[in-house]
């Protein structure tokens, strides 16, 4: 889903782009929003508009929210030392279980379900350790920050040096547009 848009702009743009997985935390606390609201929700709405074929789901108010967005970020970080060739489907995996099927994806079953998805071997195991080794979760805290200096605010994120961070559900033309702008105008 998102890591096939960033997969089908790298085809289409034959090597002249590159793209680099980095971790930014939508929550980086525990419980920082219990619940689905307003805000959330139109925002939902809001990007189901914007690119429909992405299945965005629309909660209930009240509906729990994530307690968390660390863990994901975390299980992702461990997929990307050990099994880096899994990672966008991990990624469209978290998307779909977060965005689609409104799961939890800070409890470790869920998380669980995510790296089976992804084909990754063993996954209860990956989540375990993702979650136990604080290299990865220091990894991925340091990367937020670095996010947070190149002003990214949202997900997903694209950022390219010297320009502002491309944020949010962003239909394919607009990226295939913007993207290409940007490898023609750089010198061969």
């Amino acid at each position: 889903m998102a890591a096939g848009r960033r997969r089908r702009l790298a085809r289409e743009l034959e090597g002249r782009v590159s793209f680099e997985r980095r971790a930014y935390l939508l929550l980086p606390g525990e419980g920082q929003r219990p619940a689905y609201d307003d805000y959330v929700i139109s925002h939902r709405k809001r990007a189901r508009e914007m690119e429909p074929t992405l299945g965005f789901a629309i909660p209930e108010v009240g509906q729990p929210y994530p307690r968390s967005s660390l863990p994901a970020q975390c299980v992702a970080a461990a997929v990307t030392e050990h099994h880096p060739d899994r990672v966008d489907d991990l990624e469209d995996s978290l998307f779909r279980a977060m965005f689609v099927e409104l799961r939890d994806i800070s409890s470790p079953e869920v998380l669980a379900d995510c790296v089976r998805n992804a084909a990754v071997p063993d996954p209860e195991k990956v989540v375990e350790c993702a979650l136990a080794d604080d290299s990865f979760r220091e990894t991925v805290f340091a990367q937020h920050e670095e996010a947070l200096a190149e002003g990214v605010h949202g997900i997903p994120a694209l950022v390219v040096p010297g320009y502002a961070p491309i944020t949010g559900a962003v239909p394919l033309e607009p990226l295939q547009r913007a993207f290409l702008h940007l490898v023609e105008e750089q010198p061969s």
